[in-house]
């Protein structure tokens, strides 16, 4: 019991600190030229850390290219914090659009701090993981990449008001931050904020139409409002994109859980063949 209450102060402290570091933040530019918008090597680490789709990543990468040229130690770098042979493959096949390594665009010390917090985080250390990303702040103070990875752990250990305050945070500071508004729909659909959680979704699918995560947390905001035909048909294109979910973290998986006593509802969460 001693150690169960020691960690949960331990993160109670970790949300207090996050939450407060990302309430405010400044407005960065949004792109204006294709070079400006393409990924950088901390943006692409953090969106592996932080549990985006990898179709999603590979989507990024093909569309908006690379902000650097990839080199053995940042293939490594993915490989520890999570990336799968289709986001590697991407990155070897990727546009670059500006010749400069990972480590002098983002810094050595940084990408390995967002890297080993994506191992921790695969391995469900989540305190390990909240160090690593702490000490990568104090080093690159509100970098919104860091921000992005510790929204995840924060929904991992079901901290839904926290999590929300800091991707909208990351959006404060970093408006074209891939995958934030996708992460955020769900969220707020936990915090039963069911239409920002709809608008959310919505974001994401302006940017990317076949991001199928933003159709899961579209159906869900839809089947709690109660709007059913909508509800099947966004976890209908959801199946079709992603046959089988990822394991998010705990609960998240609402789709085939949760059964109400609507038929309406019982139909749209019955497991399609």
């Amino acid at each position: 019991m001693p150690g169960i209450r020691m960690r949960i102060g331990k993160i109670a402290a970790s949300v207090a600190i996050w939450t407060i570091l990302f309430a405010g933040g400044t407005m960065r530019a949004v792109a204006a030229d294709s070079e400006a918008k393409a990924l950088r090597p901390s943006e692409l680490l953090a969106l592996v850390a932080g549990n985006a789709l990898p179709e999603n990543i590979v989507h990024e990468i093909t569309v908006d290219g690379l902000a650097f040229r990839p080199n053995d130690s940042y293939r490594t770098l993915l490989k520890t914090a999570g990336a799968d042979s289709k986001i590697v493959a991407a990155v070897n096949s990727a546009k670059v659009l500006a010749e400069v390594t990972p480590e002098a665009d983002s810094g050595k010390d940084l990408l390995q701090h967002i890297a080993n917090a994506g191992s921790f985080i695969r391995e469900k250390r989540y305190e390990e993981a909240t160090n690593e990303l702490s000490s990568a702040v104090k080093a690159s103070f509100k970098s919104p990449e860091c921000g992005f990875v510790m929204a995840h752990v924060l929904r991992m250990e079901e901290q839904w008001e926290a999590a929300a305050g800091v991707y909208n945070g990351v959006l404060r500071m970093a408006p074209d931050f891939p995958e934030v508004h996708a992460k955020l729909s769900f969220v707020l659909y936990r915090l039963n904020d069911f239409e920002t959680g709809l608008t959310e979704a919505h974001a994401a699918l302006k940017l990317n139409p076949e991001n199928a995560e933003a159709h899961k947390n579209a159906g869900l905001a839809l089947m709690s409002m109660q709007k059913f035909d909508a509800a099947r048909r966004a976890r209908r294109i959801f199946l079709q994109l992603h046959a089988k979910t990822p394991a998010d973290g705990p609960r998240e998986n609402r789709f085939h859980r949760r059964e109400s006593s609507s038929a309406s509802q019982r139909a749209l969460l019955a497991p399609q063949r």
